[in-house]
């Protein structure tokens, strides 16, 4: 379920101040992927009634994805409608970029999480937290993406304090496994994630990655990769 007053459909030519849906048609890929059933719930609007309506439609499922309406704006109700019909909202915000204004709590037992709006930030927060909740309740082990080592083609830089999850393309060069940033790293820029295969990820203690240094990358199309070596950290 998508929320916000500013999106249209795929099938809409989007006027000025309008943005397409796309949240919603990536988080039901990304759930498939995980063998789950999505069901799309469509656009709901800014409002409170809306929003319960929807959220009340919403618990015949065994999960509930929202995106957008969890940061701090007033027209951000998720995370006021969480508690409000469910008086359980477990936490809100991650020190995570993209990201950070994620929530996660139930509505009469169903487990709700609610995703930011932003199309990378969405998809992002659903590899970290969804889809190993969708595996663990599937009955699955490996619920975690793999992860390895890789040498950084360029260098990186961020704040301390908060973990970085930059999008990424890994490739094995002979014995070494290199990886380069798909580009601008913009919450909002779709392209960075489609042209991804791996996220590189720098945890709150580093702000400063030459080019050449090694950095932890999370594999986010492992089939590419079947080698056991590529998945040793």
């Amino acid at each position: 379920m998508a929320t916000g007053d500013e999106l249209v459909d795929i099938d809409t030519n989007p006027s000025p101040g309008k943005i397409v849906n796309s949240n919603s048609y990536s988080l039901a890929t990304l759930v498939d992927d995980c063998g789950g059933v999505p069901v799309i719930l469509g656009i709901t609007r800014d409002n409170k009634s809306a929003l319960k309506q929807k959220f009340s439609t919403a618990l015949k499922n065994d999960v509930i994805i929202s995106s957008g309406g969890v940061s701090v704006g007033d027209y951000d109700l998720v995370k006021d409608i969480m508690v409000n019909m469910g008086n359980s909202m477990y936490f809100w915000q991650v020190a995570m970029r993209p990201g950070k204004p994620l929530a996660f709590g139930a509505i009469k037992g169903v487990p709700l999480f609610g995703l930011p709006g932003n199309p990378v930030s969405t998809m992002v927060s659903f590899e970290q937290f969804v889809r190993p909740y969708l595996l663990k309740i599937q009955g699955h082990r490996n619920i975690f993406r793999p992860v390895l080592k890789a040498i950084s083609a360029e260098n990186l830089e961020k704040k301390a304090g908060v973990k970085n999850f930059l999008r990424a393309i890994v490739k094995r060069e002979k014995d070494k496994y290199i990886v380069k940033t798909t580009g601008n790293q913009g919450s909002g820029i779709l392209k960075s994630m489609v042209t991804a295969n791996a996220l590189i990820i720098l945890g709150e203690k580093e702000t400063k990655i030459k080019k050449g240094d090694k950095v932890t990358v999370q594999l986010l199309d492992d089939s590419l990769f079947k080698t056991d070596s590529f998945l040793s950290v």
